[in-house]
């Protein structure tokens, strides 16, 4: 099983989360639903393609006999021609067109067959043919088995081992940060982070805000080190910086991180009290509401 990162690949393809993949014959589905929960792509190419018929007839028997999966399954085809849509005109499972080889980049593609098994990042298994109908299977049920981790498993425990440097490269940890806190988890790629940098104003007349940097695990660039130096200046204390470096990966998979910005509010109990994934413009209110009554709405979300 190897373990993705969400948060970045999916800041990767932020230029095409507002648009929707075409289903052959009508239809489509959002770029969104395809980050959340389970997935079973097969990439394939028909007719005329003898390898690709085998896969589609063993997905599509094991799809058959599942009663409760929670796993979507769905074809991927580079293109939409009338041959195509007659060849699978009878099989029982949505079929995406992928003519901007959006999916196709994301996932390494490289011939067909090929099966992906995917859960929001913390699942991804590809495989290439030659596979057969026992690999297939194995893996389907290894991912229907799989508990997807999730931010919100941490509400009312305290916040996980959390350790970086400043932007002058002294150690911070979870322990040096004011109570309650913000931690706010920032990729320097990620679009809708950058958006949310307009509430810090809000943020911080609040309460402190630790923003959490992920850059990929990279010493940060000229331009987003002088970024932070300013929104430092401006905040003073009530910003803390935490730089993460060469932890990233073992602190994503600590918080259960799944894309950015996410959200986490810690008490002055020192406990994580509500979670936020994905940029919402109630944030500030929900944030508000927690300090005057101690139970946002929606702030698990």
């Amino acid at each position: 099983m190897k373990k993705a990162f969400l948060a970045l690949a999916s800041a990767a393809l932020l230029g095409v989360a507002s648009q929707a993949f075409p289903l052959l014959g009508g239809g489509e589905i959002p770029f969104d639903r395809i980050l959340q929960g389970k997935w079973c792509f097969a990439f394939v190419v028909a007719p005329g393609c003898g390898a690709c018929d085998m896969a589609i007839d063993w997905l599509e028997d094991w799809d058959s006999r599942q009663t409760q999966s929670e796993i979507q399954v769905a074809l991927v085809v580079p293109w939409e021609t009338p041959e195509l849509r007659e060849a699978l005109e009878e099989v029982p499972l949505p079929v995406i067109v992928d003519s901007q080889f959006v999916l196709a980049s994301w996932f390494h593609i490289e011939v067909a067959p090929t099966v992906v098994l995917f859960a929001e990042g913390t699942f991804s298994e590809k495989l290439k043919w030659p596979f057969d109908r026992d690999d297939l299977e194995t893996k389907l049920e290894e991912l229907k088995e799989f508990v997807i981790p999730r931010p919100q498993d941490l509400l009312g425990a305290p916040p996980p081992e959390l350790r970086g440097v400043n932007l002058q490269g002294k150690e911070v940890g979870i322990e040096d940060l004011p109570k309650p806190v913000l931690l706010f988890f920032f990729s320097t790629t990620c679009p809708a982070c950058r958006a949310s940098l307009a509430f810090l104003d809000d943020f911080t007349k609040l309460l402190p805000v630790a923003m959490v940097v992920l850059n990929k695990g990279h010493e940060l660039s000229d331009e987003d080190r002088n970024e932070l130096s300013d929104l430092k200046e401006k905040y003073g204390d009530k910003l803390t910086v935490v730089v993460l470096g060469k932890r990233e990966k073992e602190t994503m998979e600590r918080y259960r991180i799944r894309w950015t910005p996410t959200f986490f509010l810690v008490g002055k109990d020192g406990l994580v009290k509500a979670v936020w994934e994905g940029p919402t413009e109630t944030l500030v209110l929900e944030i508000e509401e927690y300090l005057e009554t101690g139970d946002p709405e929606g702030g698990s979300g």
